[in-house]
């Protein structure tokens, strides 16, 4: 696969899984997003809210690491033997909360319906930014290491929207749990 190959196939997952998360974020109102359940777990408008700072900040690292790159002539980082969970296994990893850093935790009173609107917006400005480094081989150019291993620009990329899936599957335990307002 070329490297415009390899770039637009990951750029079309991340961009399909949040077109999910947006089409099932449509059947909820305010209120049933803001609701928390007594487990602990995030309610639907602050599991957004995470996204959306997440958002923010995978797309800075990702500029920091390509922009380094560009600057050294140097995108190859990668130690010899790359540790890392494959993108299927990134999707089917953990359940349940999962600790972020405060940074990216999301405060509480954000509306679902302001929020929810930036979505799309968001992970268009991620591929506008990437997007000029569409031809380059980032196979071997890695971030800054994450709980999940040695991810390469193309696997950081994706992740971004398996991170919006498993923030959906949280949600859809949400509207689950006992208590949940119903629709008006």
């Amino acid at each position: 696969m070329s490297s415009e190959e390899m770039f637009d196939t990951v750029l079309e997952s991340a961009m399909n899984d949040r077109r999910e998360l947006i089409r099932f974020l449509g059947q909820f109102s305010d209120r049933q997003a803001q609701w928390e359940p007594p487990d602990g777990e995030w309610s639907i408008a602050q599991g957004i809210e995470h996204i959306l700072l997440t958002d923010g900040y995978a797309r800075g690292t990702l500029l920091k690491t390509l922009q380094e790159a560009e600057k050294l002539d140097r995108w190859n980082n990668a130690p010899e033997n790359p540790q890392k969970l494959t993108s299927a296994q990134l999707r089917r990893r953990e359940q349940g909360a999962v600790p972020s850093p405060d940074y990216l935790l999301p405060v509480k009173g954000r509306l679902l319906s302001e929020m929810v609107h930036a979505l799309m917006p968001s992970r268009e400005e991620t591929a506008a930014a990437l997007r000029p480094y569409r031809s380059r081989n980032l196979e071997s150019l890695l971030p800054p290491s994450t709980r999940y291993g040695d991810l390469n620009v193309y696997d950081r990329m994706a992740y971004m929207g398996i991170h919006d899936a498993l923030h959906h599957e949280q949600m859809e335990r949400v509207t689950k749990a006992e208590g949940f307002p119903q629709a008006n």
